[in-house]
């Protein structure tokens, strides 16, 4: 604390003469010593220099004192700033950090001998930390955009089933038909195919026709041709046929006669109420023969109806019990289904079986977009293999958990329905109508808008202007991908049935559940291939309990970005955490040594200006005093004057 401590010392308590005197030395300290012989220069020596134990103690409060008033009245101010230089060095400070860091290359800079040896390490460590600040650099960056890789595994587990949905090909049947629309009754009428005489056209094939008029000559061309003016059945005739909506490619293209009576029969048929439509479709309970899972079975009540614009009424079945524990078609779900084929509407319905769709259970079916065909006369296996993806979710990308969907919608998200909802909502909000196509979304989410579909000409146009923008990506929905999806690959394979013995099992069967039809059924007995044409058997089911599951997870872990990190760092400087630590504590001692030179500079300041204000002081004083003497000199002058 107080260099000048000890003898000689600046201190008056540390003077030697301070304690030679008769307090601490009596008179035989004084005399003269004997000469000759060692002891007595010892004792002599102990008598002119007293031992360590009778000095006194030094007195802390007066020291302290003395460097108050030398502060004070401005002395000895050298000693002051000396023993503040050897409190708080930055000599020190570097010195000492460059003796204890684990930084490489330090410590040889500051015990190099030659000034060329210190120059090359503070290079070979600047050039060092240069590399690593970009080391860092690359590798902070590649971290903050947030690269995701795919984890690809093999799962094992008992499977949860997925949902079935089967359609007819016969959207309605021949027996409703006179529940439907005129409209729609007369489109049928003009596609019966009694109207088409093709031996007529058989060169030399017979007679020449008889003459007909010029209106009934245009109906006997050919059958592509007899559907020009079908437009005119539907208020939606106008949209199909109208140029300025269709693509820049296809502006002057003709329509494909057979496309239009497609979309006329389906525009027609969604222009009937949903409750017509689904009367006049098939059911579930007057085709299905057989139904089990596992060996269990089902009923029709346990199927939920959807109406389809392309296949009518479809069937859905779906349970949470479906649980597959062990692989084959002896642990699927069998479905044997009598497809009423002479039911058909002969004009419309172009092929016999059924449209089979396998999707993730809660999802809304849409057969027309991602379901296969069954065979009539045939029957199917289809083998499943499961994915499950799982996405990852922000702030690494962006995905929908369809929990928020579910609550407003009444249905499981998934990505196409969503566009569906979002480009009628557009509509509903632009025109105040959407596309009847999509009626039976409306109407399964509960939607307040189910019954605002487009009717007018005014709104089909409107309808029509938006779906060419989102045709042309002027307009967007925003869409994400589920966080979680299943997908089903489907491996199917065929063979004919039923036998000609077998088939007499399926009319006994048919026989005691529609009594009404079995008449008719016997009667096809005598041609075997009208009777198996109206029979298909479906067994789906899982090939193996193994199943891939896809999971996306950050490519650069955090682990894994402070090892980066770390091994950077330790690269180039040899840093670990801990030695971090150390240069975190360097550059707060030398905050420290900052404020300390701050206070000490100002705490001077203030010294030196006490000073001159003292200085000052006196300065003024004397002139008082002066002008005071001058004052009475002057008075005692002219006293001694009177």
């Amino acid at each position: 604390m107080y260099p000048h401590s000890g003898r000689g010392g600046p201190y008056r308590g540390d003077r030697e003469e301070e304690y030679i005197g008769s307090r601490y030395l009596n008179q035989q300290h004084l005399r003269a010593p004997a000469s000759g012989s060692f002891s007595s220069r010892a004792t002599s020596s102990d008598r002119y220099y007293p031992s360590h134990r009778i000095e006194p103690p030094v007195d802390y409060r007066e020291r302290d004192l003395e460097d108050r008033r030398s502060t004070e009245n401005g002395e000895d101010n050298v000693s002051f700033a000396n023993s503040m230089e050897k409190r708080k060095s930055l000599r020190k400070l570097l010195s000492r950090f460059a003796d204890k860091t684990a930084m490489q290359g330090v410590g040889y800079i500051s015990s190099a001998k030659y000034w060329y040896s210190r120059a090359i390490w503070v290079f070979l460590l600047l050039v060092a930390m240069g590399w690593m600040v970009f080391h860092l650099y690359y590798l902070i960056s590649q971290f903050t955009d947030l690269p995701v890789q795919t984890k690809i595994s093999l799962g094992f587990n008992n499977l949860q089933f997925p949902a079935v949905t089967l359609c007819s090909m016969n959207v309605v049947k021949f027996s409703e038909l006179q529940t439907t629309s005129v409209a729609f009754q007369s489109l049928v009428a003009l596609t019966q195919p009694s109207r088409f005489k093709p031996e007529d056209y058989i060169p030399g094939g017979g007679p020449p026709p008889p003459p007909q008029p010029p209106k009934d000559r245009k109906r006997k061309k050919r059958f592509v041709s007899e559907f020009d003016d079908l437009g005119n059945l539907t208020d939606y005739g106008d949209y199909y046929d109208d140029p300025s909506f269709r693509d820049e490619a296809f502006k002057d293209a003709k329509k494909d006669n057979l496309y239009e009576v497609e979309n006329t029969f389906k525009n027609l048929y969604l222009a009937m109420p949903r409750g017509v439509r689904v009367q006049a479709g098939h059911q579930i309970q007057d085709m299905l023969l057989s139904c089990s899972f596992n060996g269990f079975k089902c009923f029709p009540v346990n199927f939920t109806l959807v109406n389809t614009p392309e296949y009518g009424n479809c069937f859905t079945i779906e349970s949470g019990n479906f649980i597959t524990k062990n692989p084959g078609p002896k642990t699927g779900l069998t479905l044997i289904f009598y497809t009423q084929n002479d039911e058909f509407l002969e004009g419309i319905s172009q092929g016999y079986g059924m449209r089979l769709q396998i999707h993730e259970p809660g999802t809304f079916p849409m057969p027309d977009q991602e379901g296969i065909f069954l065979s009539s006369s045939f029957e199917t296996h289809i083998g499943l293999r499961l994915t499950d993806i799982t996405r990852i979710t922000p702030p690494h990308r962006e995905c929908n958990d369809g929990i928020e969907f579910k609550k407003v919608n009444k249905m499981q998200y998934s990505r196409s329905v969503c566009r569906i909802f979002c480009e009628q909502e557009q509509s509903l909000s632009q025109c105040g109508c959407y596309n009847h196509d999509y009626k039976e979304f409306f109407f399964f989410s509960n939607n307040t808008n189910k019954n605002r579909w487009c009717k007018t000409q005014q709104d089909i146009r409107c309808l029509a202007t938006i779906m060419k923008e989102f045709g042309m990506q002027q307009r967007t929905c925003s869409c994400l991908n589920p966080c979680k999806e299943k997908k089903y690959s489907l491996f199917p394979s065929s063979r004919q049935w039923p036998t000609e013995a077998y088939s007499t099992i399926l009319m006994q069967s048919l026989c005691e559940q529609f009594p009404a039809k079995c008449q008719r059924v016997v009667n096809m007995k005598t041609d075997p291939r009208s009777l198996a044409l109206n029979f298909v058997k479906v067994t789906v089911y899982y090939e193996d309990l193994n199943y891939e599951e896809f999971v996306e997870e950050p490519e650069i872990a955090t682990a894994q970005f402070a090892s980066d990190v770390g091994g950077a760092v330790g690269l180039w400087i040899g840093l670990s955490v801990l030695a971090i630590f150390e240069v975190v504590q360097f550059f707060i001692e030398l905050c420290a040594y900052g404020v300390h030179v701050w206070r000490y500079k100002q705490r001077k300041s203030k010294q030196i200006k006490k000073r001159k204000q003292r200085q000052n002081g006196y300065a003024i004083r004397e002139e008082k005093d002066f002008a005071n003497e001058k004052r009475y000199q002057e008075n005692w002058n002219s006293y001694r004057h009177y």
